[in-house]
């Protein structure tokens, strides 16, 4: 459990008014905490190097972020820092796949100020967060997985939502840094477990979804 009078707190969100709103609650909460804010990837790899943080709360829509790889790049570089994603994208369509990516804990941008503050409480207890919501789904899919439906890794869901957007399997394979071999996989892959038969059935499922809503 951190010590909460010497508190460490890093932001990570492209939004002005989102980082603002953030800071506001964590200094009512925590008076004598140290916070920092930075809007993009790149600087926030350059504050996790420099510093040691006791939370941090990462935005996904990151515009340098490219999905899930500035989480699991803040993971690998500090696997016992604790990081809340904090998502525009409702917890039953990213929460487990950010959870797998190395997150500690999951909130949508839709939480009320107490959510938000029971979220900070348990990162900063060093528990996690849950919310019942994601909580809720994480029990039903599991329930599911035992009858053969489902879940897609975060990897997988990186490349659903890059071939929502029309990404060829090359710009798939430079955005992600892998061969596109690997890109046709995990593309047969998704395919099979969402029981999509062309690409047009994949976009389709993408929207209908709502997987790219901002």
């Amino acid at each position: 459990m951190a010590d909460v009078s010497t508190l460490r707190i890093l932001i990570v969100d492209d939004h002005a008014l989102m980082r603002d709103a953030l800071m506001a609650v964590l200094r009512r909460m925590y008076p004598h905490s140290r916070q920092q804010e930075v809007d993009t990837a790149a600087k926030a790899v350059e504050a996790v190097e420099t510093d040691v943080w006791d939370l941090v709360v990462l935005d996904l829509g990151l515009p340098d972020g490219n999905g899930f790889e500035p989480l699991r790049r803040l993971h690998a570089m500090r696997p016992a820092m604790p990081i809340l994603v904090y998502s525009s994208h409702p917890e039953e369509k990213m929460g487990q796949a950010a959870l797998a990516a190395g997150a500690s804990g999951y909130l949508c941008k839709t939480a009320d100020r107490a959510q938000i503050g029971k979220a900070v409480s348990e990162m900063v207890a060093g528990r996690g967060y849950v919310s019942d919501r994601l909580r809720t789904v994480v029990a039903q899919r599991d329930h599911e997985n035992k009858r053969r439906t489902t879940v897609l890794s975060a990897r997988e869901m990186e490349v659903l939502l890059a071939l929502g957007l029309g990404l060829s399997n090359k710009e798939i394979a430079a955005r992600l840094g892998v061969v596109a071999s690997s890109v046709g996989t995990y593309r047969a892959r998704i395919m099979e477990k969402l029981s999509l038969r062309t690409t047009a059935d994949l976009q389709r499922y993408v929207v209908e979804q709502r997987l790219l809503v901002a």
